[in-house]
């Protein structure tokens, strides 16, 4: 798991008033080219990589899609389509309801896990990633049950050869 940056002040409170305050793309736009600036900064350790996709959002969440936005905004910055960057028009992974929040402050880790298996439950993959390596973007990793449950998922079901994953900010510790 690679992280563009650490989830701290200010930093977190951005991420935190996209997700859930104000909706204004503009933090997407730049998450977005963070994404992409990340990338080619560590051109070596993903130069195999067949895909990029987001950790989907739940439809209809509000404020906003953050991680569809975020995509949206790597794929069009990356003009010369140097990056296997899914297409936002064609999404390959979509999540079909809202799910348990995991995130939410005082969650246990069972109950954490819980609703990590619930939100890899409630993807649909509407494009095969069959033997492909697949690097999955998601805002913030904290302890890492998402992004296990979705990669296991993703390997077992779909028969992707590798999900490995890159967060725009990895809680310290």
């Amino acid at each position: 798991m690679d992280a563009v940056a650490l989830y701290a002040h200010p930093l977190e409170a951005v991420i935190k008033k996209f997700k859930y305050d104000d909706g204004n793309t503009g933090w997407g736009t730049i998450f977005g080219r963070l994404i992409v600036g990340w990338l080619n900064a560590h051109e070596d350790e993903v130069a195999d990589i067949d895909l990029i996709i987001g950790n989907p959002s739940a439809p209809g969440r509000m404020p906003i899609q953050h991680i569809e936005t975020i995509m949206s905004a790597a794929y069009a910055e990356d003009i010369a389509g140097r990056w296997p960057i899914a297409d936002p028009a064609k999404p390959v992974l979509v999540k079909t309801r809202e799910t348990k929040k995991s995130a939410a402050g005082g969650v246990r880790w069972n109950e954490k896990m819980e609703a990590a298996k619930e939100h890899a439950a409630a993807l649909k993959l509407h494009t095969p990633v069959q033997g492909k390596r697949i690097l999955l973007v998601d805002d913030v990793f904290t302890t890492g049950a998402t992004f296990h449950t979705v990669g296991k998922r993703l390997t077992q079901e779909a028969e992707a050869a590798e999900v490995r994953g890159l967060v725009l900010a990895r809680v310290p510790g």
